[in-house]
């Protein structure tokens, strides 16, 4: 589940545009078991007040910097290397940064552990077998089960709903005991 955060300048929409496509690209051609819809790319914009280098904000001259860091798990050395210098080649070309100022783009890799990061509360390393079991359940000719079980409790819900509001609520009848009869004492 590979996570692109790009810190830079502010972007324009087609830019943002073509670098989320062409990341998002180059990430799945070097790490091939990824998946499109578990790459996210998050664009964050500083303004040149914001950042500084060399001890002078880029307000006043400094040279800015453009940051890509990527949080992938199970990365090789050889895909790191891949990823290193394609990744920049792609931010280079997207905001036409001249090859003397290359080293101005910078790519930072944060490996982790598949089981330490979840989505819908499912760790990393177990979404496959959740994926794989879907698949064979789909494709076992039951996939109708688990619709039906669900529409089964949701009728079970609503009538045992109804039944006790008919039995509580507002229109619903007591049964109580007579009243005891007065009684009266004579002396």
């Amino acid at each position: 589940m590979p996570y692109l955060r790009l810190s830079s300048l502010p972007l324009d929409e087609a830019t943002k545009r073509y670098l989320a496509d062409a990341l998002t690209a180059t990430v799945l051609d070097v790490l091939s078991t990824e998946k499109p819809e578990w790459t996210s790319i998050h664009f964050t914009a500083f303004e040149p007040g914001d950042f500084a280098i060399a001890g002078r904000l880029v307000s006043d001259g400094g040279i800015v910097d453009t940051h890509l860091e990527i949080s992938a798990p199970g990365v090789d050395e050889k895909s790191w290397f891949a990823l290193r210098n394609r990744l920049t080649d792609v931010v280079v070309e997207a905001l036409g940064i001249p090859d003397s100022d290359r080293w101005h783009v910078n790519v930072k890799l944060n490996q982790y552990d598949p089981h330490s990061f979840a989505m819908a509360g499912n760790a990393a390393d177990e979404l496959e077998d959740l994926d794989e079991a879907g698949e064979r359940e789909a494709s076992s000719g039951a996939w109708w089960l688990r619709p039906a079980a669900l529409l089964g409790f949701a009728v079970g819900a609503y009538v045992g709903y109804r039944w006790f509001v008919d039995r509580v609520g507002p229109r619903s009848e007591v049964d109580t005991a007579p009243p005891e009869p007065a009684v009266s004492v004579s002396n």
